[in-house]
Order: C-alpha cells, then sequence, then structure tokens
C-alpha cells in the first residue's frame, strides 16, 4: 500500500492524499475506533475543524484541525460541506461536517465520506435504536459505557442494562478478544 501511495503521490498528489485518507479510516474501523478519533481523523486529514452531530443520539463531537477536542452547541452551517449518517425523514440532520467555505476539494470529499461511513458503523453498533438480543451479553453496550465521547446519561443506561450499575468495576482488555467490564471482588 505504501508503494502505491508513493507512486500515485508521485503522479497525483490529491489522488495520493485521498488514498492515504482511505487507508487511515480503514485502519480506524478495524481496530473499532471510537467517534472522538474519527471526528479527529476528518478534522486533521481536512485541516479545518469537523463535527458529528446526531441529535436523536444525543452526540456532538467538535474537533479543531490541531486534534484538540472542541465542542460546541451550535448548529452546522448549511453551507458546510456534509456526510450525512441517516437518512431518517423525521429526525434532524444526522451527519460529519467539514467547517470550510464552499464545496470540498478531492481529498474533503474522500474524507467526509469515509467518515461519515466509520461514524454511521459506530453509531450502528453502540447506539442503535433497535433493542440488543441479549443486553448482558451485548459487545455494543460494553463499548458504549467505555466511549469517553458519550453522553453521561447513555453510559449510565449502558451501566443499568450491563447490570453495573454502582458496582465497582474495571475494564480488560486482552489481545484478540474485545474489551470486556469485570466486576471488582469486594
Amino acid at each position: 500500500m505504501k508503494d502505491l501511495v508513493g507512486r500515485l503521490s508521485a503522479l497525483d498528489p490529491d489522488a495520493g492524499a485521498a488514498v492515504r485518507a482511505i487507508a487511515y479510516f480503514d485502519r480506524l474501523a478495524e481496530s473499532r475506533a471510537g467517534l472522538e478519533a474519527i471526528v479527529r481523523g476528518a478534522a486533521v486529514l481536512a485541516g479545518c475543524p469537523a463535527r458529528l452531530v446526531d441529535v436523536a443520539r444525543r452526540v456532538r463531537v467538535r474537533v479543531l484541525p490541531d486534534g484538540r477536542r472542541d465542542d460546541l452547541d451550535d448548529t452546522p452551517d448549511p453551507a458546510w460541506p456534509f456526510g450525512p449518517l441517516t437518512s431518517s425523514a423525521g429526525d434532524p440532520p444526522a451527519g460529519v461536517w467539514l467547517e470550510c467555505a464552499g464545496p470540498p476539494g478531492p481529498v474533503g470529499a474522500v474524507v467526509l465520506e469515509r467518515a461519515a461511513a466509520a461514524a454511521r458503523d459506530v453509531l450502528d453498533r453502540t447506539r442503535g435504536r433497535g433493542p440488543a438480543p441479549s443486553p448482558r451479553d451485548d459487545p455494543a453496550l460494553t463499548e458504549l459505557l467505555l466511549d469517553a465521547s458519550a453522553p453521561r446519561e447513555v453510559r449510565s443506561h449502558a451501566a443499568r442494562e450491563l447490570r453495573l450499575e454502582g458496582a465497582l468495576v474495571r475494564a480488560v482488555a486482552l489481545p484478540g478478544s474485545g474489551p470486556r467490564i469485570e466486576r471488582v471482588p469486594a
């Protein structure tokens, strides 16, 4: 992949940067990165502030191009480039925005599309609208409980569903498996 990006960059710098952005978001998806990491990647790669807003799921994340999180409660400008997360007619638009004037260039368009796809996967996995088949065994609830960018009430709901509310617990990560929450013995 590195050879391909190098040769492509020599021929067309935008194409090389677009392929690097695709590879970056693929790595984030493979590692099951959270929403903040995805929005941070979009901001850094696009060189402008990026935000993710999903009012129905109570998610707002904004990151500056230097990688610092800087959440604002204002409404995204409709003129900013937008990558939709949902197509539900009843809900306000949910998506990823790049805070820049005019249409995105080729790299910005790839960043928007890949960031929105990665964020959509995370939101569907962790904050889906349907009930989980078995709440106590649901890895999405565990992931949500560990997601520092999730609102407190959403994380509390995950703790209740996992029957961990008020308990002393620890997160355990083992090679080759997802994170696990364990009760700490008294």
